[in-house]
């Protein structure tokens, strides 16, 4: 089975990333593994990192080859629809918050469900069409709630908690099923 994973994984491939703090590993899809270097970092330094990090890597392809393959017949409709509705969504309950939004993107994000800038805008990830409704309107209301407190400190916590009742519910749910939709992520 050792050679048979080892097969499966194509390449090693190295990404600098200027906000990365430390080295970063990452199993795609198509078995390359993709390792991020931080700023200051070596490739040297990023090899010893690959080489100490086998034993993750073959659990990660062993895990990714025994994981069915999400079917999604319809994605490319389903980002169309995703387009049309989140940023009404998202608009309606940040009027219901009282919250200015400057701009919202839907993107195909690879890893995030949202994410929120200082000037106001909001970016979701398209695949919130897939997740259940209470899911998507936790998601929503994080990222909203980063208009009031940017950061993930006990406020902003205490933030989200008063506006969304069901948020550790939702995070449960992202936690345990949400990493299934992102199956094929890396391809696209």
């Amino acid at each position: 089975m050792q050679l048979d994973l080892f097969a499966a994984r194509t390449a090693t491939v190295f990404v600098r990333h200027r906000w990365a703090r430390r080295y970063i590993l990452r199993v795609l899809d198509d078995g390359t593994v993709r390792v991020t270097l931080p700023r200051g970092g070596s490739k040297k330094e990023a090899l010893a990192f690959v080489e100490r990090s086998e034993a993750w890597i073959s659990k990660q392809l062993l895990k990714q080859a025994s994981q069915p393959v999400v079917a999604r017949p319809d994605e490319a409709g389903m980002r169309s629809r995703a387009s049309k509705e989140l940023p009404a969504q998202l608009l309606s309950l940040a009027a219901q918050h009282g919250i200015t939004v400057t701009r919202v993107s839907i993107r195909n994000q690879r890893t995030r469900w949202g994410a929120c800038s200082a000037s106001g805008s909001i970016t979701l990830n398209w695949r919130l069409i897939l997740v259940p409704d209470f899911v998507r309107e936790y998601v929503m209301i994080h990222e909203l709630m980063h208009r009031r407190e940017l950061n993930h400190s006990k406020r902003f916590w205490k933030h989200v908690a008063a506006a969304c009742p069901r948020h550790r519910d939702a995070r449960t749910w992202l936690l345990n099923e949400g990493r299934r939709l992102f199956a094929g992520a890396d391809k696209t």
